[in-house]
């Protein structure tokens, strides 16, 4: 019996292995098709997306079948365990090779720009970040786990080098602007690689030496890049108006904006309903249905913006980040609902702490969503925003590890740990909605602030 576990333990390594290698690839393949201007590699790469889905659901599969089935023990459970949070972190690793590719496609064609000599060096360090990192989670080597960890550093630098002598370009000469905008929106996915490549550094450790070494508080903060929230200054009533008056609206702008305010506030009503549901559950049901009008009326405001896009022909933000962004408001509604709908269709009998410790996360970037929104047409301080729900996505990565850790120890029924396995991933999938809302705002400010 043990030694078909531990086949099954190595052909869980090897999997993962190849979900890593998958993911060097899109790396490599998404930055060629940047330098060779080549369509038929960024195809490639949205292929290899659908190769990386599966994976990740097999690999999640392989997972929760060891930990129902053979019932691991003290470093097999950390192993099984860390295993689930890589598998989450390759899974974006792919998404962010995809965004680059995306913002690719707006480059093909146009004049290459010197400078992108850095982007490269970027990648070529971000795929080494990812292997080293998968070598030591495989061998359970701490020591190679923390050159990746110390390798961070080198990537948020070339990050600043790009930005600065982008933004030089751009004010030397304003016909440059939208490429380099787009090159500065991929030095901030090889970035956003390099840290997920350190999360899973970061589990490493923790599984080999018991050591948690995550940065408390985000980079941004460590760096000295901006003020925690709690004292951040808060922007004078007076100073806001004049903001808002220095980006005069046409009528059929503010008329995009009100739906997607509308939008957001919504999405902040079923978080708020959701947060009811978990904390009194008295009435299950009807927080569902109070969260099922929500969703209805979400996809209303969506069907709103999107006729009225069509009929429009300058909207307030491009169209292609205007149909993102009100795509991704409505997935945090949709994941919300699925989440109400478990809880009362698996007849749950109480939340556990763990749910709603992540319910309250959800609720926090719900208003966060808001101010984003609403702080839109003045730019300023929204990037800050985004960063904070950035923050809160990593926070509920942690609690989620924990809480299908916790379903394993002691003796629970399989049919409750799998009913918990699938809430916990829709409570986790929430904040990586809310996560996607603030990419594409801060996507937007990037290119209109």
């Amino acid at each position: 019996m043990q030694r078909h576990f531990d086949e099954q333990l190595q052909e869980l390594r090897e999997h993962l292995l190849a979900m890593g290698s998958l993911a060097e690839t899109m790396i490599v393949k998404s930055v060629k098709a940047l330098m060779d201007r080549s369509e038929a590699l960024v195809q490639e790469v949205f292929t290899h997306e659908e190769e990386m889905d599966q994976r990740c659901i097999e690999t999640d599969q392989r997972c929760f079948t060891l930990l129902a089935l053979q019932q691991p023990m003290a470093g097999d459970l950390r192993f099984i365990a860390a295993a689930i949070k890589i598998n989450s972190d390759i899974e974006r690793i792919g998404d962010l090779a995809v965004n680059i590719t995306q913002a690719t496609m707006s480059l093909i064609g146009q004049p290459t720009l010197s400078l992108l000599i850095d982007i490269p060096r970027m990648a070529k360090l971000c795929q080494e970040m990812v292997k080293k990192s998968l070598d030591a989670f495989v061998a359970r080597d701490a020591e190679l786990a923390r050159i990746v960890i110390e390798s961070d550093d080198s990537v948020d630098l070339l990050r600043d080098q790009v930005f600065k002598e982008l933004l030089s370009y751009m004010i030397a000469d304003s016909t440059t602007v939208p490429r380099a905008l787009d090159l500065i929106l991929i030095s901030r996915y090889l970035e956003r690689i390099a840290d997920h490549a350190t999360n899973i550094a970061e589990d490493v450790v923790y599984i080999v030496r018991g050591e948690d070494v995550r940065e408390r508080g985000d980079k941004e903060i460590r760096k000295g890049l901006r003020q925690p929230a709690d004292i951040t200054p808060e922007i004078p009533r007076a100073e806001q108006e004049a903001a808002l008056a220095a980006h005069r609206l046409m009528p059929e702008e503010r008329a995009f904006l009100e739906l997607l305010e509308s939008a957001a506030h919504n999405l902040l009503n079923a978080a708020r309903v959701l947060q009811a549901m978990f904390e009194e559950y008295t009435d299950p049901a009807e927080k569902w249905r109070q969260i099922r009008e929500a969703e209805h009326q979400g996809d209303a405001i969506t069907h709103d913006i999107m006729k009225k896009l069509n009929r429009t022909f300058i909207p307030f933000i491009d169209r292609q980040n205007l149909h993102a962004l009100t795509s991704a408001l409505d997935d945090v509604v949709d994941f919300i609902e699925a989440t109400a709908s478990r809880m009362v269709l698996y007849k749950i009998e109480r939340p556990t702490q763990q749910s709603r410790e992540m319910v309250a996360i959800i609720l926090a970037s719900a208003e966060q969503v808001v101010k984003a929104i609403v702080d839109l047409p003045r730019f300023a301080g929204v990037e800050e925003i985004c960063v904070e729900i950035n923050r809160l996505e990593n926070a509920a990565d942690d609690l989620y590890r924990r809480a299908i850790a916790g379903l394993f120890e002691g003796e629970q029924p399989i049919l409750e740990v799998t009913k918990w396995k699938e809430i916990y991933e829709l409570l986790e999938g929430v904040t990586d909605r809310c996560e996607d809302v603030a990419n594409v705002v801060e996507t937007i400010v990037l290119k209109h602030a």
